[in-house]
């Protein structure tokens, strides 16, 4: 099972003021949504205490720090679930754009120290769990990833990593399947993409607790398996841009030789194993619109860490031709994710997009708009965390007993999701941390 690791004390951050830490917080006359059984109650008080919820109700009387907040909804915090950042600096950004809790999808040293700190205590940040560096083939495509060659290398990589601290496995594209096989083996969780030689309905069976981006999905569904199996088995990875670049091409005829009856058929595995799927929408819209006006992160270009940007502030612009496959890629994303709600597959909120805290109301509405209902996308960053995780009893609800990581909004997400942007207020571990302007 994942754990958490702990978080206790203060810490002052410039763009975040907060009650004194450890004074008991009463939240006055608010309407509180609760995504976990989808009930709204108006004109409650909530009782912080210890870093917990103590009480919920129409009127709680007690000693405490008094939060008007008349007009206000409440909501449990939200959590990222596919996470890459490597920068201290961003951390704080989560929490102040309603991010309580973030996954890491790929260790790196500094994630190390980390969680040292938060062992420690006395440091303002998101609630965290850390993967492992990731696990890749012989020629990995991204820096910092073992390498691995056969099931011998993959068991003794696994009893490393765990030796270091993480708390899941990170798999990759380009494993080879005895390797996967054999990382599946040792019963640590683990999550990640579906390599290219390994189904996705295998991966499921293996026991892959989450699948990245629709990972495999497409192929899967695929009249063409077998033929876009035979062109993934050419890829160079010594040729990032060609790559790709036929990567594209390949997801492309995926998603254009689609066949309903073997999505159906992979949900009910998808069902039977427990298999949670995080589309990271968000990315997957950011690859489509890059180069035209829908691109959604223009805005956003100065929070991306410095080494992510170039991705994304136009040094690549598509052809016209990949642009028009990556969009009719990206409404096929739309379809599974509807398809993947609709059978009742469990989703997770992640966006994989380096923007801390914005990508992921980017994440929600863009759910909503592939067919969730304003409480399901909710859900997805909340209580569906919270039961991934195996922390339900603690976290994505408020009721008495449940970690006090809250946010307050100006208006109402089951209106309109995107007022989850609305942002008044973050109660973390039952401190206030006031939104500067």
């Amino acid at each position: 099972m994942l754990f958490w690791r702990g978080m206790t004390g203060s810490h002052a951050i410039p763009e975040l003021a907060g009650f004194r830490a450890g004074a008991p917080l009463r939240v006055t006359d608010v309407t509180v949504l609760d995504p976990a059984d989808g009930s709204v109650h108006t004109h409650q008080d909530i009782l912080l205490r210890d870093g917990r919820i103590a009480a919920v109700g129409a009127s709680v009387e007690a000693e405490a720090e008094v939060l008007a907040g008349e007009g206000l909804v409440a909501l449990p915090g939200l959590w990222d679930m596919h996470v890459h950042t490597f920068d201290e600096s961003t951390l704080p950004k989560f929490l102040a754009r309603g991010v309580t809790g973030i996954r890491h999808m790929g260790g790196a040293p500094v994630h190390l120290a980390w969680q040292a700190r938060l062992r420690g205590g006395d440091w303002l940040v998101p609630r965290m769990v850390f993967a492992s560096r990731i696990l890749d083939g012989p020629r990995p495509s991204r820096p910092g990833s073992i390498a691995l060659t056969s099931a011998d290398e993959a068991t003794a990589a696994v009893a490393q990593c765990v030796a270091d601290g993480a708390e899941f496995l990170k798999v990759y594209a380009q494993l080879p399947p005895e390797a996967y096989a054999a990382i599946a083996a040792t019963g640590v969780p683990f999550a990640g993409h579906v390599p290219w030689a390994v189904s996705i309905a295998t991966a499921a069976a293996s026991g892959q607790r989450s699948i990245e981006h629709l990972d495999g999905l497409a192929l899967g569904t695929s009249t063409a398996e077998t033929e876009i199996r035979a062109g993934l088995s050419t890829l160079d990875v010594r040729d990032p841009a060609g790559m790709f670049a036929r990567l594209s091409e390949l997801n492309h005829v995926a998603a254009m030789t689609h066949d309903p009856a073997r999505l159906a058929s992979l949900c009910r595995v998808f069902l039977r194993h427990d298999t949670w799927h995080v589309p990271t929408l968000a990315v997957l819209h950011a690859k489509a619109t890059i180069g035209t006006p829908e691109f959604q992160l223009t805005p956003y270009l100065p929070d991306i860490e410095p080494a992510l940007r170039p991705a994304w502030a136009g040094s690549w612009s598509p052809d016209a031709a990949a642009k028009e496959r990556e969009q009719a890629v990206f409404r096929h994303s739309l379809h599974l994710v509807r398809e993947l709600h609709q059978a009742g597959v469990p989703l997770l909120a992640g966006t994989d997009t380096f923007v801390p805290g914005h990508s992921l109301h980017d994440e929600l509405g863009l759910l909503v708009r592939a067919g969730l209902s304003p409480l399901d996308a909710l859900r997805a960053a909340t209580s569906a965390p919270a039961r991934f995780l195996g922390v339900a009893e603690r976290f994505g609800a408020i009721a008495p007993g449940m970690a006090a990581d809250l946010l307050l909004l100006d208006a109402n997400p089951l209106d309109d999701i995107a007022n989850t942007r609305a942002i008044r207020a973050v109660i973390m571990g039952g401190r206030h941390i006031e939104i500067q302007s």
